[in-house]
């Protein structure tokens, strides 16, 4: 999922401070991409209000951490490929060691191609 379908999601746990409604994903508009920011026009659906711009950058792990969540499934749309931290030695050695023990045969852990 990309940055403007998670901040939409994100502002769809707000409500607007005029008419106490909840923002739909419509209430968000993309102005424009930055490298790691995205601008947006938010106005309400229900009342109109127009809200202004925002700059808005993602940290998937804040991300996660400011939304309430029941459950894992719940998440399934952040991307599993991006990761909360960057990658440290310790990721580094623990992969060496997983590759390492896949032995001679590792091509049958890879799925069949039909």
């Amino acid at each position: 999922m990309d940055n403007f379908k998670i901040i939409q999601n994100f502002f769809e746990n707000l409500k607007c401070s005029e008419c106490d409604n909840y923002f739909k994903k419509e209430s968000v508009e993309l102005v424009r991409r930055e490298e790691n920011n995205v601008v947006v026009r938010i106005k309400c659906s229900y009342c109109n209000k127009n809200l202004g711009l925002a700059i808005l950058g993602m940290d998937m792990g804040e991300y996660k951490k400011s939304l309430k969540f029941q459950n894992d499934q719940e998440i399934s749309f952040l991307s599993p490929q991006i990761p909360d931290d960057p990658i440290n030695y310790d990721d580094v050695e623990e992969a060496h060691r997983f590759f390492s023990g896949l032995g001679a045969d590792w091509l049958k852990h890879l799925p069949k191609q039909e």
